[in-house]
C-alpha cells in the first residue's frame, strides 16, 4: 500500500493537471514506445545474426567444391571461381593460384589466410568484406580457399530494414495510444455519468439513488458502494436532525421551568426559607438538565461507533454482579429486593459489546424497574448460556407497561401516558440507550407484560469475528 500511495504522488508530481484518461493514455504511449522500441532493436538485432549465418554458410559453400577438388587433386585445381564469387586459392607456396578478389584484397593474402573458417569483417578501402578461409590438407601441402562476399548488400538490407522498424514503431506507438484514449474514454464514461448523477443528487437535494449501470464490472460495483454510503449518510443526517429535534424539544420544558425558578428566587430574595426551597428547585432541575445531556451524549456515541470492543461469560456476570450489588446499596432500606441468577457456562463464548456497555445495559434495566415500581418489590437479572449465545432477562414486579407503548418504548423521549402524568423525572432515554447498546452487539431485545409485572429479554450472538490479541476491555 505505501508504494502505492507513492507512486500515486509521483505519477501526480509528473503530471499535475491532467485527467485520468490522459494520463493513462500518457502512460500507455510510453510503456508501448519502450515495448516496440526494444521489440524493433530485438528483431532489427536477430535479422542481423540470421543474415550474418547465412552468409557464413554461402562462404563456406564457396568453398566446399574448391576444396574437395583440391583433394581429388592436390596438384594443381581444374576448378576456378564461378561468377559472382570472390574466392582466392593459395597453393602450399604461399602463391595465389586462382583468384577472382578485389585488388584491395589480393593486396592482403598474407593477412587473409591466417583468419581461418570463422568470417571476419575487413575493410578493403571503401567496400567491406567477411572473409573467410578453408583449409585442404593434401599430401602436396596444405591449400588455403579464401572466400569473401560483400557485406554493402548486407547493410543496405540491415538500413532499410530499420527505417521500415522506425516507422512501424512509431505507427504502432500512435494507434496505441489513439486506442488507449477511446478504451479510457469509454471505460470512464459511466463514471462520469456517475459523478454528474451525483452532482445533480447533491444540487437538488434528491433523496434518488445513483443508477446501477447493468453488469457486475468495476462501476456498478462502485454504484453500489456509493448508493450504500449516500444511504448511511442520509441516516445520519436524518438521526442527527432528529436528535436536535427531540433534544430542542425536551429542553424547551426544563429550561422554561428553571428560569421560572430563578426569577422565583430573585422575587424571594429577602425570604431565606422561601429563596432556599427556589435554589432546591432549580439545582434538581439543573440535574434533569444534566442527566439528560449526559444521554444524549452517550446515545450519539453508541450510535456513531462500530465494531465494539469484545467481551467474555465470565464479564457478563461480573458486570450483572456489580450492577445488583449497586442498587442493593441505593436502595436506601426501602422493600426492594434485587437477586441475579446464571444458568449455564460459557467459557469461551465473545459476544460483541464492552464491558462498559454492558455494565451500563444491566443498570439502566435495573433503575428502569425500580423506578417502575416506586422503590417496592422485586427485580431478578438472569443470564441464561443457549446454543446460539446468552439470554439476558430482566424481570420485575411492578405494573407492567401499557401494550400500545410497547412498539415505541425504545424510541427516544418515549414515556407512558401515565408517567408524564405523575411528574416522572426521567428522561424517555433509557430504553434508547439500552436498546442502541444491544444493535450496536447485533442482539435482539423484546418486551413483554407477565401479568405480575414486566420482562425484558435481551439476546447477544457470540462474535465471528477472529481476535487477534486481547483487545480492549472497556
Amino acid at each position: 500500500m505505501p508504494w502505492n500511495s507513492s507512486s500515486e504522488r509521483s505519477t501526480s508530481m509528473r503530471l499535475p493537471g491532467l485527467s485520468i484518461r490522459a494520463r493513462i493514455t500518457v502512460g500507455s504511449l510510453v510503456i508501448a514506445a519502450v515495448l516496440f522500441s526494444g521489440a524493433a532493436v530485438f528483431f532489427r538485432a536477430e535479422v542481423e545474426a540470421i543474415l550474418i549465418e547465412t552468409t557464413t554458410t554461402l562462404l563456406h559453400s564457396d568453398a566446399a567444391p574448391i576444396v574437395t577438388d583440391l583433394i581429388r587433386n592436390p596438384t594443381e585445381p581444374n576448378d576456378g571461381p564461378s561468377e559472382g564469387q570472390l574466392i582466392a586459392i593459395v597453393g602450399p607456396d604461399g602463391e595465389i593460384s586462382k583468384s577472382s578478389l578485389p585488388v584491395a584484397l589480393r593486396k592482403r593474402v598474407d593477412e587473409l589466410v591466417k583468419i581461418g573458417e570463422t568470417p571476419q569483417t575487413i575493410d578493403a578501402g571503401n567496400a567491406r568484406y567477411l572473409v573467410a578461409t578453408t583449409t585442404a590438407v593434401t599430401n602436396q601441402g596444405n591449400w588455403v580457399v579464401i572466400t569473401a562476399r560483400n557485406e554493402e548488400a548486407l547493410g543496405l538490407l540491415l538500413d532499410e530494414l530499420g527505417r521500415v522498424l522506425i516507422m512501424g514503431t512509431v505507427l504502432l506507438t500512435v494507434g496505441f495510444g489513439l486506442a488507449s484514449w477511446l478504451l479510457t474514454g469509454a471505460a470512464l464514461r459511466p463514471v462520469n455519468r456517475l459523478r454528474k448523477e451525483a452532482e445533480s443528487l447533491s444540487t437538488t437535494g434528491s433523496s434518488a439513488q445513483l443508477l446501477v449501470p447493468a453488469g457486475r464490472d468495476e462501476v456498478s460495483r462502485l454504484a453500489v458502494t456509493l448508493n450504500d454510503f449516500i444511504s448511511r449518510l442520509r441516516r445520519s443526517i436524518d438521526r442527527e436532525k432528529q436528535v436536535v429535534s427531540d433534544a430542542s424539544h425536551e429542553l424547551r420544558t426544563p429550561l422554561a421551568v428553571l428560569k421560572a425558578q430563578l426569577e422565583l428566587a430573585h422575587l424571594n430574595s429577602g425570604d431565606a426559607p422561601a429563596l432556599e426551597a427556589d435554589i432546591d428547585d432549580a439545582s434538581r432541575t439543573v440535574d434533569r438538565l444534566s442527566r439528560l445531556a449526559t444521554n444524549l451524549l452517550e446515545l450519539s456515541k453508541l450510535e456513531s461507533q462500530q465494531d465494539p470492543p469484545e467481551c467474555g461469560w465470565d464479564n457478563l456476570i461480573a458486570e450483572i454482579s456489580a450492577s445488583v450489588d449497586r442498587a442493593r446499596v441505593v436502595r436506601n432500606g426501602e422493600d426492594l429486593d434485587v437477586d441475579y441468577e446464571i444458568e449455564g457456562e460459557d467459557p469461551t463464548g465473545r459476544y460483541a459489546i464492552s464491558v462498559t456497555n454492558a455494565g451500563q445495559l444491566v443498570d439502566n434495566l435495573i433503575s428502569n424497574a425500580i423506578n417502575a415500581m416506586g422503590g417496592r418489590g422485586t427485580v431478578t437479572v438472569t443470564l441464561r448460556s443457549l446454543p446460539e449465545g446468552a439470554l439476558l432477562s430482566v424481570v420485575d414486579t411492578g405494573p407492567g407497561m401499557p401494550e400500545s407503548f410497547i412498539p415505541v418504548a425504545f424510541a427516544r423521549f418515549s414515556r407512558p401516558e401515565q408517567s408524564r402524568a405523575s411528574g416522572s423525572i426521567g428522561s424517555g432515554l433509557g430504553l434508547a440507550i439500552v436498546h442502541a447498546i444491544v444493535t450496536r452487539a447485533k442482539g435482539a431485545i423484546s418486551l413483554r407484560n407477565t401479568g405480575t409485572g414486566l420482562a425484558i429479554d435481551i439476546r447477544l450472538p457470540r462474535s465471528t469475528r477472529t481476535r487477534t490479541g486481547p483487545g480492549p476491555r472497556a
